[in-house]
Formats: structure tokens, C-alpha cells, sequence
């Protein structure tokens, strides 16, 4: 893939309204998108290289459960190669919690898995309120 391809590539992503990041098999952040940082408020310089459950978005669920170390879509897509979409609350830089939409897809080589690539689009605050965290 030449330079101008792969330029455009990234713009296009960049440009989505929506956030998206890629973890590798050990769940280390290898992309992060414009939109990751615009939702979020941390930019791919503060994100990558870390592991996902270090990286500060602490998901919840609409229980108020810690998704990040035990019960994370993307560490379930990455184990069983399934795509997955829940409703989660990221908690952003500023420590705000943000319904958000996110949705999972395995990323392969032939039948070697790769890691996981999430997209993730906010929600609006008044339809989906922020449950107390347990």
C-alpha cells in the first residue's frame, strides 16, 4: 500500500464521528483514533502503549460493575474471536462518566488472532443516566 493510500486511510478514520481504538493480544492500545481523543479527552501520545484497563476509561456497565479487568468486551473479543455491542460508561480525562456505545471486532491474520479492534459513539446523557459505580 503506497504512502497517499495509507494517508488517506488514517484521514478517513480521523474523520469519523465516532472514537476507535485497536489492542493487541496482551489488550496494549496500538491505535487511537481522533475521535477516541475528542471523546475522551486523552490523546493517542497518552494512550498508547498501555494496556487498555491502565488507560483511564474505566468502563462501567449500566449496573455500575468494573468492566475493565474481568468482564471487558474487547478482552472477551480478542479471547473467542466474537464481535460484541454494549452499552458502557467511559470515564473521560476529566473524570466525567459518558454513555457510550461501543461495539468489537476480532482482528485476524489467517486463523492467528491480532487483538481487537473498538469503536465507541457517545449516547446521549439524558436517555441513558449514570448508574451509581459498585
Amino acid at each position: 500500500m503506497d504512502i497517499e493510500t495509507v494517508d488517506l486511510l488514517r484521514k478517513m478514520v480521523d474523520e469519523a464521528p465516532f472514537g476507535m481504538y485497536v489492542l493487541d493480544t496482551e489488550r496494549k492500545i496500538v491505535f487511537w483514533s481522533e475521535g477516541a481523543a475528542s471523546i475522551t479527552g486523552c490523546s493517542a501520545e497518552e494512550m498508547m502503549g498501555k494496556h487498555c484497563f491502565d488507560g483511564g476509561l474505566d468502563h462501567i456497565d449500566s449496573t455500575g460493575l468494573h468492566l475493565c479487568h474481568d468482564f471487558c468486551p474487547m478482552m472477551a473479543t480478542i479471547f473467542d474471536g466474537h464481535s460484541r455491542e454494549q452499552l458502557v460508561f467511559l470515564k473521560n480525562k476529566a473524570g466525567k462518566r459518558v454513555p457510550a456505545l461501543v461495539h468489537t471486532e476480532p482482528l485476524f491474520s489467517g486463523d492467528r488472532t491480532l487483538g481487537a479492534i473498538e469503536y465507541f459513539r457517545v449516547l446521549p446523557e439524558s436517555e441513558y443516566p449514570v448508574p451509581k459505580e459498585r
